[in-house]
């Protein structure tokens, strides 16, 4: 999928980032909107959590990091939600390679290592949510 074709593929996909680094959130977002998604942030899972009572994404992106504890918890936690309030919705994690196995285990659709290569996140994100 060439990069100007990516750029128009998440039109209408609501994508909920989370991270507690600004710096690759802002990364992150930037990304997702360069390819015409709708995103909103949170710091963290708790963050993540309350949003989720307001508003059902149509994708969540989350940065897996030492300890991963609460990015598993946060998987678990939509994953117990019913489907109407987006307990099917895909859940991308993004972080380092090692963590990529257990990752999918804890119930990730996929699973991106760092370095971030924009054009595949965008495609993952248009993959899952189509």
């Amino acid at each position: 999928m060439a990069g100007e074709e990516v750029g128009h593929t998440l039109r209408g996909v609501y994508v909920l980032v989370v991270d507690d680094n600004p710096h690759h959130r802002d990364v992150l977002r930037e990304i997702l909107q360069y390819c015409g998604a709708w995103v909103r942030e949170a710091v963290g899972a708790q963050e993540a959590l309350s949003l989720l009572r307001e508003t059902t994404p149509t994708a969540l992106v989350v940065a897996v990091r030492p300890p991963a504890a609460p990015a598993w918890m946060l998987v678990r936690a939509v994953r117990s939600m019913r489907p109407e309030q987006g307990g099917k919705m895909p859940i991308i994690g993004v972080g380092p390679d090692e963590l990529a196995v257990q990752a999918r285990a804890e119930g990730f659709d996929a699973y991106l290592s760092e370095p971030i290569e924009a054009w595949n996140l965008c495609r993952t994100v248009s993959e899952l949510t189509e």
